[in-house]
């Protein structure tokens, strides 16, 4: 695996599947939802692939959501100080492989009851405020910006005829904002654009065709059903023709 150390990033690496050799070309990191273009971003990394090889197309495209802790350091250890026999490994800032490895050291050690070096540094209960403070307050900052600005912020002017099959819009309908989305039948789900986590407002994800919540990182399908979360529950469905 390869990694450069201009901008913007990107990395490069082999891999195999059933038809043979394939290489990855990894870059284009962003905030989910925060309202980009996905799809430019694919066509950015083909284009770096295009202009420094030869590939004869492009099979596969996807987007991985990567937990971070604001201290730069995964979680590891038991879920809670209650939780006996449940254990958790995440934030592990897109160095998986690494960070698995020593994640999968610590867990083991802990289920047989055996000293670890490592266990208070990746302490999954652990509160650093010196070490965290400064990417709290950043982070938090990001989500009031978002919190209040996409209240104030109207939906597009546009009626639902203009949404396209496949397609999501964050529209104006009835007077509120509405998250609007045409699947490839023709039908048109109209939901709340307020996620189910902590009330910030989705955007639309056009390249993997979900709804985005900028300020956690919750994915729902276009009609509405969760992703990924930290939501649980799905958008709320509202009734096309209402005023």
């Amino acid at each position: 695996m390869y990694i450069n150390i201009g901008s913007p990033t990107r990395s490069i690496r082999t891999a195999r599947d059933e038809q043979g050799l394939l290489l990855l070309v990894g870059g284009e990191g962003h905030r989910p939802g925060d309202g980009s273009d996905t799809e430019a971003r694919y066509s950015a990394l083909e284009n770096f692939a295009l202009r420094h090889w030869n590939p004869t197309g492009f099979l596969y495209r996807w987007s991985t959501q990567d937990y971070m802790s604001v201290d730069g350091v995964p979680y590891v250890g038991r879920l809670s100080r209650r939780s006996d026999h449940i254990y958790a490994a995440t934030g592990f800032r897109k160095w998986g492989m690494t960070n698995g490895t020593a994640a999968a050291m610590i867990l083991s050690d802990a289920i047989l009851g055996r000293a670890n070096a490592w266990a208070d540094l990746f302490d999954s209960k652990r509160l650093k405020p010196v070490a965290s403070a400064r990417k709290l307050v950043t982070e938090n900052a990001k989500v009031a910006k978002h919190f209040v600005g996409d209240r104030v912020k109207r939906g597009s002017a546009v009626g639902v005829d203009a949404v396209a099959r496949g397609e999501g819009r964050v529209i104006s309908l009835g007077g509120r904002k509405t998250a609007a989305y045409r699947d490839e039948a023709g039908a048109l789900h109209a939901l709340s654009p307020r996620c189910t986590h902590l009330g910030c407002h989705v955007n639309w994800n056009n390249a993997e065709r979900s709804w985005d919540c900028p300020c956690h990182g919750s994915r729902f399908s276009g009609d509405g059903h969760v992703i990924q979360g930290p939501a649980t529950r799905d958008l709320e469905r509202r009734a096309v023709g209402a005023e």
